[in-house]
């Protein structure tokens, strides 16, 4: 019996996971669609296919794409298997849902329709099966691939048109509510449960899909934004003002009993650390203003009013030994978040050339890379980006969150170990930061656009990088690895934090963003007057002159990588590659602008 090459995948992936409020809205998205797409390809396993990609599916999280050598005659019924059993994974996900939410509040027969309509035509599977001829598989796996393409681009979903509020996560779908109530009060029902103010907001109303999300993993801990942007300072603060962490841990612990709670509701396991094992949201001072704190505590607003009085010298001592504990680290923490995504270079193109020279084996290599790269990844964000937790890492993808000051460190070693586990494949990143308070759905968006700015570069292997300051001007930047690598921004950091010998001061991005429109090119003009900006704002003592030297000579040769890769384009070139090149000056200023800001944490 002749063999087909079975291509297998699902959809939508990028917006059911950025519709997200929180970090466990963007992890549980990854966690069910790695799980959809296991409970798919396991399917085919069983049945006896030759799983060829993904090529281990205990690694990491399984690619959305699945790619299984079939007998030709069983492709069919083995795609529908598969089909089948991805379907039943995500009813079971709907099913433990359900019954969460039934053992919250009380649900009606209007509401159980709506949830069983809601969650019945989410997902589009969509195939394609080609006969492999005369084995030669590169031409069966570009024929699969077409189809899987050509069945994209046709309509096969029904599409539903619902009246009411709209949920909070995604904005499409009517929010759940039983028959004649409002969504509001129906999630404000939910939320007044002990166990419901966890897992709703106070403003928050979610349709069936977001409900499935928001209570995937309910007992376990995913970090929440602000205990991954407080965790530095908690650390810091664990070592040089432990005592000072403590006296602030005893009045938080007194301020939650005075409101009735018990302490260990509010514990977290995810970054959290020994001297404070709370949700970092406790560590900024915003949320001991009362409308935040009640919130934040999950408090019944009118309930929390009666206490006010007898709570109130208790929470103004924990202010105060909060910007005690301010005083003694010498800064407070940081309300910037890094959304981080990584992808592999022109993957296309590389697996199609193996493919041609080395057909299926070829294939399993590829395959058996990408798993050791999503295998190291895991000791990459503990040397690089401690602070910093992965929402999805499979394939040659992965989308990470982390601290703003730790996000471009973990890109530049992801892409240096990619380039080693894939044998010389390169990979690039986009990065979004942004506030705390910016919905996570958006700037996942806008990492996602930073990334396609990082593969426009002429020869890729780059890095681009969206600054989304409260208040102030949007930075974008880019730059190959290498040229990333060499400049340091880890040093840059520190030169513009720290005081005395060597230190930069916050007037230098802004002195070179003026020269660089006076001087657009990187020459000897430049160079004078660059150096001249960094003796003008640095401090340089004497003993120091060579210790400059060197760090202008490092500034310099960055801005000149712009001007050498617009050199070594071949001549026909046409005008809008050139233009993905951004001119070396007015690069440089902006990097060194985000610097100021990363030692700044924000500026807050």
């Amino acid at each position: 019996m002749p063999d087909a090459l079975l291509r297998f995948t699902v959809s939508p992936v990028q917006t059911f996971i950025a519709e997200a409020r929180r970090t466990a809205d963007l992890y549980a998205g990854s966690r069910i669609l790695a799980e959809l797409v296991r409970a798919a390809a396991r399917s085919l396993q069983e049945a006896g296919a030759d799983l060829i990609y993904p090529a281990n599916l205990d690694a990491g999280d399984p690619p959305n794409v699945i790619v299984a050598r079939v007998p030709r005659e069983d492709a069919k019924q083995l795609a529908q298997q598969a089909t089948a059993a991805l379907q039943a994974r995500w009813q079971a996900f709907a099913d433990e849902a359900l019954t969460t939410l039934r053992g919250l509040v009380d649900l009606d027969e209007k509401l159980e329709r709506q949830w069983r309509s809601q969650v019945a035509d989410l997902w589009e599977v969509y195939w394609a099966a080609a006969r492999i001829e005369n084995d030669d598989y590169a031409t069966a796996f570009g024929r699969s691939q077409a189809g899987v393409a050509a069945l994209k681009k046709t309509r096969v979903f029904v599409q539903h048109a619902e009246a009411g509020a709209k949920d909070t996560l995604s904005g499409n779908r009517a929010a759940l509510a039983c028959d004649g109530e409002d969504p509001r009060a129906f999630w404000r029902r939910v939320r007044r449960h002990p166990r419901g103010a966890r897992l709703v907001g106070e403003h928050e109303r979610l349709d069936a899909v977001g409900t499935v999300k928001r209570f995937h993993g309910a007992k376990t801990s995913y970090p929440s934004v602000p205990t991954i942007t407080a965790r530095p300072f908690a650390r810091r603060a664990a070592v040089q003002a432990a005592q000072a962490l403590a006296s602030y841990r005893d009045a938080f612990e007194l301020l939650v009993t005075a409101f009735g709670e018990q302490p260990d509701r509010y514990r977290r396991t995810g970054l959290a650390i020994e001297g404070f094992p709370y949700d970092g949201a406790f560590l900024y001072e915003a949320t001991l203003e009362w409308p935040a704190l009640v919130e934040e505590l999950g408090l019944d607003p009118a309930r929390a009013e009666q206490r006010r009085t007898q709570v109130d010298s208790i929470l103004r001592d924990a202010r105060a030994r909060l910007a005690k504990l301010y005083q003694v680290v010498g800064h407070r923490p940081s309300r910037y978040v890094a959304v981080l995504v990584l992808d592999g270079d022109s993957m296309g193109q590389w697996l199609a050339s193996v493919l041609a020279e080395g057909g299926v084996e070829a294939h399993r290599e590829v395959s058996r890379a990408l798993t050791h790269f999503a295998d190291a990844a895991e000791n990459v964000l503990q040397a690089a980006a401690p602070d910093g937790v992965y929402v999805y890492r499979g394939g040659d993808d992965v989308v990470a969150l982390a601290p703003a000051e730790q996000a471009v460190p973990l890109a530049l070693t992801l892409a240096r170990t990619f380039l080693e586990k894939t044998g010389g494949r390169t990979a690039s990143a986009g990065i979004a930061i942004g506030h705390w308070l910016e919905p996570l759905g958006d700037l996942l968006q806008s990492a996602r656009e930073a990334e396609k700015r990082a593969k426009r570069l002429p020869g890729k292997s780059a890095i681009a990088v969206e600054l989304q300051p409260r208040g102030g001007e949007t930075i974008r930047v880019v730059a190959r690895t290498d040229q990333l690598a060499a400049l340091d921004l880890t040093d840059l950091v520190d030169r513009f934090r720290r005081d005395g010998a060597g230190s930069l001061s916050g007037r230098l991005p802004t002195d070179l963003r003026q020269l660089a429109r006076a001087f657009p090119q990187v020459d000897a003009a430049f160079r004078a007057v660059l150096a001249r900006a960094v003796k003008r704002q640095g401090e340089w003592p004497s003993g120091t002159s060579e210790e400059r030297e060197h760090l202008v000579d490092r500034l310099y040769a960055f801005a000149m990588s712009y001007d050498q890769l617009r050199a070594s384009l071949p001549d026909e070139t046409n005008t809008h590659q050139l233009e993905r090149v951004p001119p070396g000056p007015a690069q440089l200023a902006d990097w060194l602008a985000l610097a100021r800001f990363l030692a700044r944490g924000g500026g807050e």
